[in-house]
């Protein structure tokens, strides 16, 4: 039996983005064991998706390329022990010194770069060294995935991924069966935003409280549902003392993380991801596949999926004025005007994000190095 690895920074991205992956990989006959630091999902990789799981230690939070070199060294003896045909990365550390690890153990790595971030493009040390580490890794990889093509281009111009290496995907898919708009139901509440997500800063977080502040300085006149889990470990994490202190704002509720987001979908009028720059937001497409319109920043990522005035609003980043402005606008349409929106946004996602697209690729590209042994 083949054996295929999957490697990322949390058993919750596995679990969370790449469930269907897994499961399919194990139904065309590879073994599958995932590679991450523990945490409540490591379990449930095992026994909900059949997969095999090892532990990974490393440090999210830190910043030194030396003291993350400890982590190739672990990657490397997994490789040398279970001989992958293939071997998956998902974000940052886990690409770079996965593919490190993976070319010393002569294993093929296949990356996928679902955004570059804002420590990528901005200036300074830590931009500096981000960009060094994809360049230095980057063209050892067998095959790269990204998720939009503004960073499609973006690393072909930097010179960081030949053009050969990389693939252009629709995000991690979606599953157009679980998130579908007939789970929905009518609400007499007041109009109900959700965000769904990392509880961090540069989502635009902070902008998003001040906006709905703005909106009800006269009155409630919306909710804003927060759901996600506080992520400690990211140096742009909001804490939770923070996000409990927002849940008392007029008009703000901190629910927590959910397993089943589509039965919260389905609460709402409207999803909002005012980020400073994503690579294929997942709640922008659970979104669509729930016929909901969207509020989000014209930004790489966002702007691929939500085309203003089609299936939601843009709006501009790091700007709470707009952001509220772009709201309001929701709020005050019609209801007709946002299921068009709606539908257009099912329409989309049917149309080119579905989850089989993600795992027709990866299958591909294995098939493609198992052609050449």
């Amino acid at each position: 039996m083949k054996t295929v690895t999957l490697s990322s920074n949390t058993s919750w991205y596995l679990f969370n983005f790449r469930a269907f992956t897994i499961r399919r990989l194990i139904s065309d006959g590879y073994r599958v064991v995932c590679l991450s630091p523990h945490d409540e999902y490591s379990r449930k990789l095992v026994d909900e998706l059949g997969a095999e799981w090892l532990p990974l230690p490393m440090d999210n939070m830190g910043s030194n390329p030396l003291i993350d070199m400890a982590l190739v060294a672990r990657l490397w003896r997994h490789y040398h022990t279970l001989k992958p045909v293939a071997a998956f990365h998902f974000t940052i550390k886990n690409n770079v010194y996965g593919t490190w690890a993976a070319t010393l153990a002569r294993v093929p790595a296949i990356n996928t770069v679902s955004g570059l971030g804002t420590a990528f493009i901005r200036s300074g040390v830590v931009g500096f060294i981000v960009r060094l580490l994809y360049k230095l890794s980057m063209p050892l990889a067998f095959r790269v995935f990204c998720q939009n093509e503004e960073d499609f281009k973006l690393l072909i111009q930097m010179k960081l991924v030949p053009k050969s290496h990389l693939s252009l995907l629709p995000g991690s898919g979606v599953d157009l069966q679980r998130y579908n708009p007939i789970l929905r139901a009518a609400h007499q509440d007041l109009f109900r935003f959700l965000y769904a997500g990392r509880m961090l800063a540069d989502k635009g977080l902070y902008e998003l409280i001040d906006a709905i502040r703005q909106i009800n300085a006269d009155g409630i006149h919306c909710v804003l549902w927060l759901y996600g889990f506080p992520d400690a470990k990211n140096v742009s994490a909001i804490s939770l003392a923070e996000l409990e202190a927002w849940g008392k704002f007029p008009g703000v509720e901190y629910m927590g993380a959910s397993d089943s987001m589509e039965t919260i979908y389905a609460q709402v009028d409207c999803v909002v991801l005012p980020s400073y720059r994503e690579g294929m937001p997942r709640s922008i497409l659970e979104a669509g596949a729930m016929g909901l319109p969207v509020v989000a920043s014209d930004v790489p990522g966002c702007r691929n999926i939500v085309t203003d005035g089609f299936n939601g609003l843009l709006c501009q980043p790091h700007s709470s004025v707009s952001l509220a402005d772009a709201m309001r606008r929701i709020i005050e349409m019609s209801e007709p005007e946002r299921e068009a929106m709606g539908r257009n946004g099912r329409a989309r996602v049917e149309a080119g994000y579905g989850e089989a697209l993600v795992v027709d690729a990866a299958l591909q590209a294995i098939e493609s190095i198992m052609a050449r042994q």
